[in-house]
């Protein structure tokens, strides 16, 4: 008797613990990608349609140790959702594009939760960047720095790198 019941308790054990593994991945996974679903971030809106109301762009270098990392593309922009946030990018040119119904503040601070949120590659830092406008340092945090159309970015994780870049050609990218 024994035998014959083994391979369904087998089977039944094993349903039971992928079940559980399945739901314990889920509850880690789902905070991950639960604002992904174009829900507002950090107060940025993900809608249909791009607006020409508040429209800049500015440029931003990520360094890492020295080392440059790019700024993926399509941070913020959800094709399954059919819509993009007020802050954005189209490719990995590292230009944030900021078309917002209505002026207002924007910051860094909700660019790297759009990035986190919505692409992968983002610095997994503990310390706080050193930031770089038009080449020259500030003494600013990522959410005190408020964005200007054409302003040249560079936020620096740990060592330097050799130049810190102090100006973008937005004329060239059509800007």
């Amino acid at each position: 008797m024994l035998a014959k019941s083994t391979p369904i308790r087998l089977v039944t054990l094993m349903t039971v613990v992928l079940s559980a593994g399945l739901i314990a991945a889920a509850g880690t996974i789902a905070p991950a990608l639960a604002a992904a679903d174009g829900r507002p971030i950090a107060g940025i809106q993900c809608e249909r349609q791009e607006y020409g109301d508040f429209h800049i762009h500015a440029h931003v270098d990520v360094f890492v140790d020295g080392a440059a990392r790019t700024v993926p593309a399509m941070i913020g922009i959800l094709p399954a959702q059919k819509c993009l946030y007020w802050m954005h990018t189209h490719d990995d040119s590292g230009i944030i594009h900021i078309e917002a119904p209505k002026k207002r503040a924007f910051t860094l601070a909700p660019f790297f939760e759009l990035w986190k949120t919505t692409a992968a590659g983002t610095p997994e830092r503990k310390d706080a960047p050193k930031i770089f406008v038009n080449g020259k340092r500030v003494n600013k945090h990522l959410d005190q720095l408020e964005l200007e159309n054409h302003m040249q970015i560079a936020i620096v994780y740990g060592k330097e790198p050799v130049s810190i870049p102090s100006s973008y050609d937005f004329a060239k990218a059509g800007l």
